[in-house]
Parts: structure tokens; C-alpha cells; sequence
């Protein structure tokens, strides 16, 4: 077996066993599997064997093995590892991420066994997430980037393209409405995307991560979505796909995790995919016709700090319990 493949192989066992998928959830056997993958230079493993030293899971908490091995993913240019350095002076996301893992612990533990997720409003009263964060669930809990909280209720569902819309009680309680792109993203645009990866690790600040849309089929090139290069995590389902002039061109549904062929199993840690907006537009001729015309307006092209401060308060935390 080709040490690529044995490392990807590796970080796949690690993840199984820390998010519980199919094993039961084991943050010691995957800070071990993580390791051994991450020593093969597997950068994706060093990354979350990064993270499991900066909160103290599965391991004693060790900030200098956190930096360690988060340099070593972000030397071979993994944007979410250079992301845990600052630009220039200032507290690091390290350290940020240490803290919040303490500060937060009661709400942590409070996730234990609920899917998590993003969500973000479409219209008044009316939020858009990925059917597999809810499924299951009639009632979710919605949390703002300052921790404001709202009921909402499941009123639509649409498994086969992974989308659920949500109504909240509370007039005016969602922030405001992100405008939905009307024209069709195209191959080579880059795109980015505002989300809650991993809460119980990252914290419950909104995380950006930015890349191109690579292709404008998906899996198997399914016409219903885009292929693209974000780099994205558990947590990140249901967040939108933002073009540079802050529009929705979709939703952000799944990564590419195990590719199995004649070869060895290998990991596309830079493939995802999302849902093409035209989708959602189609589903949204079920709303009534006062919601529609309450969707708010993008602003011209800009740079990406100016459009992250635009979006970020109205992304949502899901959280659906079981």
C-alpha cells in the first residue's frame, strides 16, 4: 500500500471514531489514528490532531503540540491550519480556540448527541439548512453569532436535493434576509462560505472558508449542484455559497470524504459540493408571495473582509436534538 493511501486510510479511521460515525465515538483511538496519519505528513491529520491537543480531547490539553502540528498542515498550504495563526501580532485563533473550549463547556456538553449545522435566512421568518442536519426532527433550535436563540419549525423538506426550510414564530427575530444570486455561478468564480465547522472544537463564531467553483456539475455530475474547493467540515452543512458580490449561488450540502476505486481508498480533502441556488429558487414558489418579496439586495463586488463583516450576522447554528 502506497503511503498516501495508508495515510488517508488512517485519517479516515480517526475521523469514524471522532465524530462516532458508524464506531462508536472514541476521541482516544482517533487522536491515535490521527497521529499516525499525521506522522506520515498527512496534512488534514495534523490538522485535527491540532485541534484535539488545543481543547484537551482524547489527550491532554497542550497548546505547544496544538502549534506544532498546526504549522506543519499549514506549511503545506492547508487554509484552515494558516487560519489558526494571526497576520500580525494580536491573540491567534490557537489560542482563542483553547479559551472558548473551556468557556464553553456547559453549551458543548449540551450538543452531545444533536446534529449540528448552519442555516441562514431567506426570506422573513424563513431559513434555509440542509434536510440531513434535521432530519428527523420537527423543531430546531437556532443560535445568531451572538448567541440570541430561536425556535423554528421544519415546514418543508427535500431529501432528494438536501434542503430544509425553517419558520421561526418570532416576527423580525431573524437577522436580515442574504439575497439569492439570479445568475448561475460559473466554472473558475471564486465563491466562499460562512459557517459553524465543528462547534464543539472551533467554537461558535462564524468560520470562513474560500475556494473556486471547480466544476458546475456534482458528484457523478449531478446538474443539481456544484463542485467546488472549499474546504469544508462537519458543521459547514447547510451554510451558503457566496459569489464576490456577496450572493447566494448555493447551498453548501457535503464533502468528498472516501473515493473508492480499483486503486487504493483516498481522501479529496479539498472537493465539496453545494446545492445551485435555482434549486432553492424553485422551492421557494411554495412560500407565500409576502415572504418571497421580502428578500433583500447584494451590493457590488468586494473585497472578501468587507463581504465576510456583510454576511456573518446572518449565518445561523442549527442545532436539532435527537
Amino acid at each position: 500500500m502506497a503511503s498516501g493511501a495508508h495515510s488517508d486510510a488512517q485519517l479516515n479511521v480517526g475521523l469514524l471514531y471522532d465524530i462516532g460515525q458508524g464506531v462508536a465515538e472514541d476521541p482516544v483511538r482517533a487522536v491515535n489514528w490521527y497521529r499516525q496519519s499525521a506522522e506520515l505528513g498527512h496534512a488534514a491529520a495534523q490538522y485535527n490532531l491540532g485541534l484535539m491537543y488545543v481543547t484537551g480531547r482524547g489527550i491532554e490539553q497542550d497548546i505547544a503540540q496544538a502549534r506544532f502540528w498546526f504549522s506543519q498542515a499549514a506549511g503545506q498550504g492547508l487554509q484552515q491550519a494558516r487560519a489558526m495563526f494571526p497576520e500580525s501580532g494580536g491573540k491567534s485563533a490557537i489560542d482563542a480556540a483553547g479559551a472558548g473550549a473551556i468557556e464553553d463547556n456547559d453549551f458543548i456538553r449540551s450538543l452531545s448527541g444533536a446534529s449540528t449545522g448552519t442555516a441562514w435566512p431567506v426570506a422573513a421568518n424563513y431559513a434555509v439548512t440542509s434536510h440531513h442536519v434535521v432530519e428527523g426532527n420537527d423543531e430546531v433550535m437556532l443560535y445568531d453569532a451572538y448567541g440570541l436563540q430561536l425556535r423554528a419549525t421544519v415546514v418543508l423538506r427535500d431529501s432528494v436535493h438536501d434542503i430544509a426550510l425553517l419558520r421561526t414564530s418570532d416576527e423580525g427575530g431573524l437577522p436580515p434576509a442574504l439575497p439569492l444570486s439570479r445568475v448561475p455561478g460559473r466554472l473558475g468564480s471564486k465563491v466562499f462560505t460562512l459557517g459553524f465547522p465543528r462547534v464543539d472544537i472551533l467554537g461558535r463564531t462564524p468560520k470562513l472558508a474560500e475556494g473556486i467553483i471547480s466544476s458546475v456539475n456534482g458528484y457523478r455530475d449531478n446538474p443539481a449542484n456544484y463542485q467546488t474547493s472549499v474546504q469544508i467540515q462537519p458543521g459547514n452543512s447547510g451554510g451558503p455559497l457566496l459569489n464576490t458580490a456577496g450572493e447566494v449561488v448555493g447551498i453548501v450540502s457535503s464533502m468528498l470524504g472516501i473515493v473508492r476505486g480499483s486503486a487504493e481508498p483516498v481522501t479529496m480533502a479539498s472537493i465539496s459540493y453545494a446545492v445551485k441556488i435555482e434549486v432553492l429558487l424553485s422551492l421557494l414558489q411554495s412560500l407565500p408571495l409576502q415572504a418571497i418579496m421580502t428578500e433583500t439586495r447584494a451590493g457590488s463586488t468586494a473585497p472578501l473582509a468587507d463581504l465576510a463583516e456583510r454576511v456573518q450576522s446572518s449565518v445561523l447554528l442549527v442545532v436539532a436534538a435527537d
